[in-house]
């Protein structure tokens, strides 16, 4: 490697390391905010539990609401809850991927220097 290329691909790496850190804090902000999302759903789901079939509930439609079975009340609560923790686990693979880069970003600038 010549010392001309070297000033180049520090700068690349770099930049590579800039751009693998900004998604890592953007990933982990959204898996944050699907945990919080995570923990509404379950408390929701929680809170309907112990009620009776008996119960009349209400969905919201756009500005009004229709009568739902409780069942299906309850069963939507749960379809969410599953559906964040799967986005949690797709986002916290997304992380992975990021760390790896930032790791290897890491090696080449060391190798490079």
């Amino acid at each position: 490697m010549s010392d001309e290329s070297l000033p180049v691909l520090l700068n690349t790496v770099q930049t590579r390391l800039i751009s693998a850190q900004r998604q890592l804090g953007i990933v982990r902000a959204q898996v944050q905010a699907k945990h919080r999302e995570a923990k509404l759903h379950e408390l929701t789901y929680e809170q309907l539990k112990p009620l009776g079939d008996s119960t009349r509930m209400y969905k919201a439609v756009g500005k009004m609401f229709m009568q739902q079975d409780f069942g299906d009340a309850l069963a939507a609560e749960q379809r969410k809850l599953h559906s964040t923790n799967e986005d949690i686990d797709a986002l916290k693979k997304k992380e992975t991927s990021h760390l790896n880069d930032l790791v290897h970003s890491i090696e080449k600038a060391q190798l490079a220097s």
